[in-house]
């Protein structure tokens, strides 16, 4: 019996995240736009946005508020079909008063949440569904009960998950901002990559846009660059690459994409993490000592 009643209760909490993922998003946006339309005229100090949370509780209560006293949780013994009028015509089948059936996301499912036009239709069908439970082969193994949404403390839950799924998100978001910024510190070097030059360009070209460059080589352009040319332009220091891709330049007309040089970072901290495992010793050193220890281990 105990078993019984858990399951109930875990098909019921995931009908109910079904209810709340097949409609519209919290128009948490659209909410807080007419709370500012409506205090235009208030005292600045007194008018303030709602916060996402706080409109998260305010929507989900007056959600849940409208629905109290209207719909009926059930569970059949057998799996519900496929065809979305069978499901309807099945579930209706129950009671005449029944107005919709939410068909659960699950494919197989044996359970879903029924609608009445009032509390008093719901009251009656739940009362004469009952009886022909216990009398009626035809509903032999369903069960019928008030949904959880029915209780301010369940709503309650459901109103904190979505805080603390809002609050992970937000958080996440930020974590992957931070990492971000820090992979970009992370690729700054004193050299630039210059694609969609014209084929024709010189090192002349590039060196008076230039002028303090160290290095410049020019390439032929690869992968959908192929029909221009590339050019890697090494500067004095970190900064003056920094400013250098800021910049919209031009040769000819044709306007130049700017970057940071990062091939060279990637291969300067794979060179780092590789003698980082072999104990601060370079790839080539380690790679000799490998070959001496299985010559020796073959003698």
């Amino acid at each position: 019996m105990k078993k019984k009643l858990e399951e109930t209760s875990s098909d019921e909490e995931e009908s109910v995240a079904d209810d709340s993922e097949n409609e519209d998003e919290l128009d948490l946006a659209g909410s807080a736009t007419e709370s500012d339309e409506d205090n235009v005229d208030e005292d600045e100090t007194t008018s303030r946005k709602k916060t996402k949370a706080e409109l998260i509780e305010e929507q989900i209560h007056s959600k849940y508020e409208q629905l109290k006293g209207t719909r009926l949780y059930v569970r059949f013994p057998h799996k519900l079909p496929l065809d979305s009028q069978e499901f309807d015509a099945k579930v209706k089948s129950l009671h005449p008063l029944i107005t919709k059936a939410a068909k659960p996301r699950q494919k197989h499912a044996r359970f879903c949440l029924v609608e009445f036009k009032s509390k008093k239709d719901r009251d009656k069908a739940l009362a004469e569904i009952k009886v022909s439970i216990e009398s009626d082969a035809a509903y032999k193994g369903i069960f019928i009960s008030l949904p959880k949404t029915d209780s301010e403390e369940f709503v309650n839950e459901l109103v904190a998950r979505k805080q603390q799924s809002l609050e992970k998100k937000k958080s996440k978001n930020l974590l992957k901002r931070a990492s971000k910024q820090v992979q970009r510190k992370e690729i700054f070097t004193s050299s630039v990559v210059i694609t969609n030059l014209p084929k024709t360009t010189s090192v002349a070209q590039v060196r008076n846009l230039f002028e303090t460059a160290v290095d410049i080589q020019i390439k032929p352009g690869k992968g959908k660059y192929r029909d221009s040319s590339a050019a890697t332009v090494t500067l004095p220091t970190t900064m003056d690459a920094r400013n250098a891709v800021k910049r919209e330049l031009s040769i000819g007309g044709t306007k130049l994409n700017l970057r940071f040089h990062t091939q060279q970072q990637k291969k300067r901290t794979g060179k780092i993490l590789k003698r980082k495992a072999n104990n601060g010793e370079s790839p080539q050193i380690a790679k000799q000592k490998k070959a001496k220890r299985t010559i020796k281990a073959d003698k």
